[in-house]
């Protein structure tokens, strides 16, 4: 399957790497942001890996997420009509739940 990234999806991985470039350098800020796009990249292969996320299910898709590095989640749903996985956002878990909720309810 094809793998393809909201635009809120790529807007948060970007703050992630400035985030992590501002306050811990280039090499860090790529190391997360490769692992990142690398774990999203297993998703096209095995779209149906990471578990249903409890918390989403009252939306009208069917959100899984991914954790990596217990840091972040990928959010993401499998579109198997046209055939891909499609990054909804990567959320930093250290946030609050609730906020993830209205971001995906307001879709």
């Amino acid at each position: 399957m094809v793998v393809r990234w909201t635009k809120i999806a790529e807007e948060r991985l970007k703050n992630i790497f400035d985030y992590y470039l501002d306050v811990a350098g280039h090499k860090v800020a790529i190391k997360i942001v490769t692992k990142i796009v690398d774990s999203s990249d297993s998703l096209g292969i095995m779209p149906f890996m990471a578990p249903i996320d409890n918390d989403l299910i009252e939306g009208k898709e069917v959100y899984r997420s991914m954790t990596i590095n217990r840091m972040f989640k990928i959010v993401y749903f499998v579109d198997e009509i046209s055939e891909c996985v499609v990054i909804f956002t990567i959320w930093d878990c250290r946030r609050n739940p609730l906020w993830l909720k209205k971001d995906v309810h307001n879709s």
